[in-house]
Formats: structure tokens, C-alpha cells, sequence
């Protein structure tokens, strides 16, 4: 009589099989393209509807990103993906549009809403290219990527206090949010059980570039995110289990000797005032419009900098994206922008589980970020992966999840 054997599911999402869609290095290619065009390449600086080298080298650097993911998705196999997220999109865009018209900012805030329509398409052609995780962990990889390849150009920044990145020039929160969806990814490996050594390695150099780079509503939101994640953990590996509370407890005690969490709240003294600063930018959005119009629909996605009166400066940059989306898009697309994040937070909770697992870690990361620091709702990575997200998780790319996340052939894809 012979022995019964068990069978384990694998619990990855089932890889396409080859010839049928591009491969994994040109999806790559695209999105470390998309990211290098979506991040900051200046500190500091805001367009303001002038060209510069800079500003058309980063338009180049898009439409090559864009003109890849068209191959790619008239090259093979099409998947089927919704459409609703770009109505979102759409509606959302079109309010600040109509806010820059009456506000004078129309060539800045309709360069920026292009630019912004540009990267939505971008990820959209690339989800109809190749299967969700594909895309996904390639637009991870490459915020890796440029991640540490700023950190590492960008070390010498890190005398004054705070690492920033070098090549690009990106300032310390949009580094610590390209590490930081590194970070959630190797904890979605560790779910689905398929994170090495490697992985916890390159978890605790991204971990080492957030603390660098003192992003602490970075470094907050993303313990939820990884939470999140990690609540799906159904049987962890005990070398898993030991290697990660070794490296708590050797943390904790490097932490307590050198007193680096008090250093890293306080941030040089302006933990409080850094705080009370940005509720003086609130303040000043909610009285910022001079018409029902503006009220309505804000000023346009340009307008960066908000005037604020009492203080011995004039002016405050807008740091939080729901704040910024007020004074740029109004009242109408903060409404529209609410709902569509309830939608994507609907979808992501009926996703598949490998996908739910992702989507819902990196939607918390992102949108705790957002309270605090402004991007969601711009031409910024940030951004490029919230519509990514809400992409995936429509019910419209349901099925397609679904098929993804069984082991066995994949179903046969859209061909229109």
C-alpha cells in the first residue's frame, strides 16, 4: 500500500508563462523610468511653468516611460483591467484644472495635471501589459533602486543632520518613502514564505536610510503598514521567528545605549515646532480661496506654497497631500479624492489574499504619509503607486487577481 503524500498549494501568484507578455526586464526598465521621472531631481524648488534643462529633461524622462509601457501592452497579450480609477483621475484633475484657469496658474497647473494624467496612464498600460504582482514588484524594485543610489550619492548630506539624496536630489521624506515600500515588500515575501536571508538584509539597509534620512512620519506609518502586513502571518518558520527577535532585542539595546530614539523625535529640537508650523498652513488653507470658485475648485495642482499672515514669514510650503489637494483642486476634489480612496480601500479589502496582503500594507503606508507630508495627489511616486493600487484592486481587475493568485495556467487574456 503506498504512502499518501500531501500536497502544499503554493501560495505565489502563478507566473505567466513565456512568449505570452513582455518580459520581466523591459516592465522593469519601464518603471525604474517612471520612478526616476516621478521623483524630485531639486530641493527646494517648485515648477512654476518655466522650462529648465531639468524640468524637459524629467518630461524626457516620462514620455520614455510612457512610450515603453504602449509597446509593451500592444506587444503581446492584453489583461483585463477597470477603468473606473481613471475617472477618479480624470474628475479629480479636471477640478484643479478649472481652480488654475480662474487663479492665472493655468500653463503651471495644467502642466502638472498632464504630467499627473501622464504617469496614471503609464501604470495603467503597464497593468494591461503584464500580471499585477509583475508590475507591482517591478515598481517597488525600482524605488529601490533609485533609493540607494541617492542615498549612497547622497551621503555627505547626512553631516547636517538628515540624509538626503544626491543623484537624484530628492529630500529626506521622499527618500524615506522609496525605502520604505522596500521594506513592506520583504515583509510581504516573509508572509507568503518566500523571504531569504537576502531579504532581511536588504530590509535592514532600507531601514537604516529611513532612520538616516529622520522621516518620522515615515518610519510611524510604516510600522502600520508592516503590521498590516504581518497579521496575515499564518505559520512563521522558526528561523524566521528567532532572526527576528534577535534583531528586535539587538536593536532595542543598540537604541537604548546610544539614545538615538530621543535624537531621532527631537531631530535637532524642532520635533514641536515642526508640528505647529504646518497647523499654521492649515490654518491659512481654510481661508485661502478668494472666491466660491476657488472654494470650489482650488488653484491648481502648481500651487505648492500657501501665503500665511501673523508670523515673521509670508510664506509656508503645504505639507500635508490632503491640505495641498484643498488648495489646489478645492473642496470638489478633496470629496472626489475622499471617495476614491473609500473605493480603492473597498477593492483592496476583496482582493485576493497575495494581493490583499501587498495593496493593504502599501495603501496605510501611503495614506498615513499623506496626512503629514503632501505628494499622494501629484505627478509623484507617491502617487504612481496609489493609482496602482486603485488600478489592481478595482472590481473590474478582480477576476484577473483571482486567476493570478491560482497555481496552474493562467485563464486567456483579453485580446482587444
Amino acid at each position: 500500500m503506498s504512502t499518501p503524500t500531501t500536497v502544499t498549494a503554493d501560495r505565489r501568484p502563478a507566473p505567466r508563462p513565456r512568449g505570452e507578455g513582455p518580459s520581466a526586464a523591459a516592465v522593469f526598465l519601464a518603471a525604474l523610468l517612471l520612478v526616476l521621472g516621478s521623483v524630485s531631481w531639486r530641493r527646494g524648488e517648485y515648477f512654476d511653468g518655466s522650462l529648465d534643462p531639468v524640468v524637459v529633461a524629467k518630461a524626457v524622462v516620462g514620455v520614455l516611460a510612457l512610450g515603453l509601457a504602449f509597446v509593451l501592452a500592444h506587444s503581446g497579450v492584453r489583461h483585463r483591467l477597470g477603468t473606473g480609477s481613471l475617472w477618479f483621475l480624470g474628475l479629480v484633475l479636471t477640478c484643479s484644472v478649472f481652480g488654475a484657469l480662474t487663479a492665472g496658474h493655468l500653463v503651471a497647473g495644467g502642466v502638472v495635471a498632464v504630467r499627473a494624467a501622464l504617469v496614471g496612464g503609464t501604470v495603467f498600460l503597464l497593468l494591461r501589459a503584464a500580471p499585477a504582482i509583475v508590475v507591482l514588484t517591478a515598481l517597488i524594485r525600482a524605488c529601490v533602486v533609485v533609493a540607494v543610489l541617492a542615498a549612497v550619492t547622497g551621503l555627505p548630506s547626512s553631516a547636517d543632520g538628515r540624509l538626503s539624496g544626491g543623484i537624484p536630489a530628492i529630500d529626506p521624506n521622499e527618500l524615506a518613502l522609496l525605502a520604505g515600500v522596500g521594506v513592506l515588500y520583504v515583509a510581504w515575501r516573509m508572509v507568503l514564505d518566500d523571504a531569504g536571508p537576502a531579504h532581511g538584509l536588504a530590509a535592514a539597509g532600507l531601514l537604516a536610510i529611513i532612520w538616516a534620512s529622520g522621516s518620522r512620519t515615515a518610519l510611524l506609518m510604516l510600522g502600520l503598514g508592516v503590521l498590516l502586513v504581518l497579521v496575515h502571518l499564518r505559520r512563521p518558520r522558526p528561523g524566521l521567528v528567532i532572526g527576528s527577535l534577535v534583531f528586535v532585542a539587538g536593536t532595542a539595546v543598540a537604541v537604548a545605549v546610544t539614545g538615538a530614539v530621543g535624537e531621532f523625535l527631537s531631530r535637532g529640537g524642532d520635533g514641536s515646532s515642526t508640528l505647529d508650523s504646518r497647523f499654521i498652513a492649515w490654518r491659512a488653507a481654510l481661508t485661502w480661496a478668494d472666491s466660491a470658485w476657488q472654494t470650489a475648485f482650488g488653484g491648481g495642482l502648481s500651487v505648492k506654497i500657501i501665503r500665511v499672515q501673523g508670523q515673521y514669514w509670508d510664506t509656508q510650503p503645504l505639507d500635508s497631500s490632503w491640505v495641498s489637494l484643498l488648495v489646489q483642486a478645492g473642496w470638489l476634489g478633496v470629496v472626489l479624492a475622499a471617495v476614491w480612496v473609500l473605493w480603492i480601500l473597498r477593492g483592496v479589502l476583496a482582493a485576493a489574499r497575495p494581493h490583499r496582503v501587498l495593496l493593504l500594507g502599501l495603501l496605510a503606508f501611503l495614506l498615513g504619509r499623506s496626512v503629514l507630508e503632501s505628494g499622494l495627489f501629484d505627478a509623484s511616486v507617491a502617487f504612481t503607486l496609489f493609482v496602482a493600487i486603485s488600478l489592481v484592486a478595482e472590481r473590474g481587475s478582480r477576476e484577473r487577481l483571482r486567476a493570478e493568485a491560482t497555481p496552474g495556467p493562467l485563464p486567456a487574456p483579453t485580446t482587444r
